[in-house]
């Protein structure tokens, strides 16, 4: 037997010869053939057994190999095996993960073993593993037997998850058996079986799973399975028990090859329990009724898709089919529900849905190409009229199948010539399933060039007149106007001109302050001219709005102010760097209609038109504010004003006031209140919105959400005129949540 004893000694474990050097012991040679890691042990004092084959090392012992380490007061160590017994103060590091205990069996070549009275710390995900008695089964694969897991530091932790037997694989799941789990000291919840992910890459496997209740719908469950396919393409399934109308199933595949080239595909059908139609949520929407429900068969498939094509075309697919009226105010919530749907599509193609009381639902397929000045379009538009499907009345719906669009940015028509032009060609064709004697079909095209000619007039201001023409074509089917003829063959002929005539003065304030070093005011005076002929339009067949130009004579006067700051920041190394930010613009505004003065008898036809203010308010990063206000200045009446603003700080505490009439339509007032409680960890919020006009709430919203960081807590309430609603959300972090939407 070798020893050294009482010195510090360093050991390359091989079988080779041990040579003394200054007090201790060093082994020079390259690993085994079939090892690709060398062992190396450190420790006050070490020795050598022959007959077993072991190192035994005592008194502050390391054994370092690749990034495996093993820290403890004693170490039994065999080089045949690699197979190390460490008892005191245990500390074992497989690259992030750590190891403490009393005791420990492992193999350091395969990192198997069992542990005695320790806690396995893995740091992705921050799980934290204790038992009597746990074993290590793989590299990244641990379990334990009457263990607990929790994300939380500390003896007592806020939370914790005990169970019979626990396993957990980094980058896969954790399973518990009889789990329950624990508030501190105090026991909250028992589930027979446990399963959770333990992911830090996309894996198939369960989302957090959602429940609730609700008069309409009964308890309902919902529970998600995720599949990840390959690794640019998934699916996800969307079972959703309701106790009084039925299971939904629902299924989601996605799919992105390239930016440019990706789908969204998404089916739900149920079996209904229930018919009827929902009285309350008409109320709430303020809609009127739609008919009473009488399918029990309910679905909704939506889809949305972009597309490289060939020779640099691209194309876009929405599809948008739902069985009835009702459905989608029905099912708004919920992971397959409108609003999470309409979110999904938003963020990922960054085209919405149709708002959920539109009966009328859109599909479309675009085909498009673009040059450096010019476009091409060809699109195919559906619309889906639930309201004629369901009732079998009449659908005049229309329909473009299709049309193709060619145009031309603005651009100059030849290099040293001062001529700009812009184009807008299309041709489209109409269809109807049903007719009537003003709604037809036929087809149209349609050719509008304008001209533009850029003038600098002196130093100071800018002037462009502009002209155009349009040319229009239909070929109407069954189509009869009001002078009783009936040709299909239409043709419309008509002009544009007009002038915008600018200029801008500016003036630059030095204020050499913290706030800024400079300030600059710009003032842009513009005076526009518009003119249309009245051009007699009667004889046509009307489809949208370029069937009938409405005549135009319009002289608009604006004023835009703007005021931008600048300031100058000097780094650590003496390097300077401007910011520049638009602390204020607003744009006064008012057309002046000469038709009128030139009718001059109707009282109620008067030139001006609304002096409208625009404006964006951003003097500092706590306070913004923007809106739009708009004057009648025949009676000083407002017609429309939306304004709105925020005041925040740095702690993330806010407030927001909004402000909306409209003569026709709304008087509202809301105001949302949120505070940072505790900053980073307790937030809370308050929402009101007021009808004005009938002196009635709108909605109310009020919510606290706690951030601890190993778990989170978010409740939230909500009244609506026609709906109370309550959810939480408990979150246990690495781990998941539970609650209701």
């Amino acid at each position: 037997m070798v020893s050294c004893k009482r010195v510090l000694c360093q050991i390359c474990i091989v079988p080779a010869v041990i040579i003394f050097l200054s007090g201790r012991a060093f082994c020079f040679s390259a690993s085994m053939p079939t090892e690709k890691v060398s062992w190396h042990i450190q420790a006050r004092q070490v020795s050598y057994e022959d007959k077993r084959k072991l190192y035994i090392a005592e008194n502050d012992v390391v054994i370092t190999g690749g990034k495996t380490r093993l820290e403890a007061d004693y170490v039994e160590f065999s080089d045949v095996t690699k197979d190390a017994f460490a008892k005191g103060n245990v500390l074992f590091i497989s690259g992030n993960d750590t190891i403490t205990c009393k005791s420990m069996n492992v193999n350091l070549s395969s990192e198997t073993g069992t542990i005695n009275e320790g806690t396995i710390f893995l740091q992705e995900g921050n799980y934290y593993i204790s038992g009597e008695k746990l074993r290590k089964t793989g590299e990244f694969s641990y379990d334990a037997q009457k263990g607990s897991i929790t994300t939380c530091e500390g003896d007592t932790p806020a939370w914790k998850i005990t169970g019979k037997d626990i396993e957990v694989t980094v980058d896969g799941y954790g399973h518990a058996s009889h789990a329950v789990l624990w508030a501190k000291k105090m026991p909250t919840l028992y589930t027979p079986y446990f399963v959770f992910p333990a992911k830090k890459t996309r894996q198939t496997g369960l989302l957090i799973p959602m429940a609730g209740y609700s008069d309409e719908m009964g308890f309902e469950y919902q529970q998600p399975l995720f599949l990840a396919l390959s690794d640019s393409t998934d699916a996800t399934l969307y079972p959703h028990y309701m106790s009084d109308r039925g299971l939904m199933l629902s299924g989601e595949y996605r799919y992105v090859m390239s930016p440019d080239s990706k789908g969204m595909i998404m089916m739900s059908y149920l079996d209904d329990d229930t018919i009827g139609d929902n009285a309350d949520e008409n109320e709430m929407y303020n809609i009127s009724s739609t008919p009473d429900r009488t399918n029990h068969d309910r679905y909704w498939f939506r889809m949305k898709n972009d597309q490289e094509l060939w020779y640099g075309f691209n194309a876009k697919l929405d599809i948008d089919y739902v069985s009835d009226m009702d459905y989608l105010r029905t099912f708004g919530d919920g992971y397959a529900g409108f609003d999470s749907t309409d979110h999904a599509f938003e963020k990922m193609f960054g085209r919405d849905l149709d708002s959920e009381t539109d009966y009328t639902r859109e599909n479309s397929l675009l085909i498009s190409k673009n040059w450096f000045s010019y476009g091409l379009n060809i699109e195919t538009l559906w619309y889906d009229n639930i309201e004629a499907r369901q009732t079998d009345i009449d659908d005049t719906t229309l329909q473009t199948l299709p049309s193709v669009e060619f145009f031309a940015a603005r651009q100059k028509i030849a290099e040293g010539f001062g001529l700009y032009y812009k184009m807008d060609t299309e041709f489209k064709s109409f269809y109807r399933q049903d007719t009537t004697d003003t709604e037809v079909t036929g087809r149209r095209a349609d050719l509008h060039p304008v001209f533009y000619y850029p003038i600098k007039w002196g130093k100071a201001f800018f002037i462009e007149p502009y002209a155009g023409v349009r040319g229009t074509l239909w070929d109407a089917d069954d189509f009869t106007d009001s002078d009783g003829d009936d040709s299909d063959v239409r043709a419309r002929g008509l002009y544009e001109m007009g002038m915008d005539m600018s200029t801008t003065l500016s003036r630059v304030f030095t204020l050499n302050t913290d706030f800024a070093d400079k300030i600059q005011h710009k003032i842009m005076p513009r005076l526009e001219y518009d003119y249309i002929p009245s051009v007699d339009q009667e004889d046509l067949p009307y489809f949208d709005s370029i069937d009938d130009i409405l005549e135009k004579n319009i002289i608009t006067w604006s004023l835009t102010n703007t005021f931008t700051s600048r300031k100058t920041i000097t780094d650590e190394n003496g390097e300077e760097s401007r910011i520049y930010k638009e602390l204020f613009w607003f744009k006064l505004s008012q057309g002046y209609d000469i038709r009128y003065e030139q009718d001059g008898d109707d009282a109620e036809d008067d030139p001006w038109q609304d002096l409208t203010l625009k404006y964006e308010l951003n003097p500092m990063a706590y306070l913004a504010s923007n809106g739009t206000i708009a004057l009648d200045p025949n009676n000083g009446h407002f017609t429309k004003i939306q304004v709105g603003g925020t005041v925040s700080d740095n702690r993330g505490d806010s407030i927001n006031l909004s402000y909306r009439y409209s003569k026709s339509n709304s008087h509202t007032w809301k105001t949302r209140v949120a505070a940072n409680l505790v900053p980073d960890l307790l937030n809370a919020y308050y929402s009101l919105e007021t009808d004005l006009e009938a002196k009635r709430t709108v909605e109310t919203n009020i919510g606290i959400s706690i951030n601890q960081p190993c778990w989170g807590l978010n409740l939230a309430f909500k009244d609506e005129s026609a709906e109370k609603s309550f959810a939480f959300m408990v979150i246990l972090k690495g781990i998941g949540g539970f609650g209701t939407q």
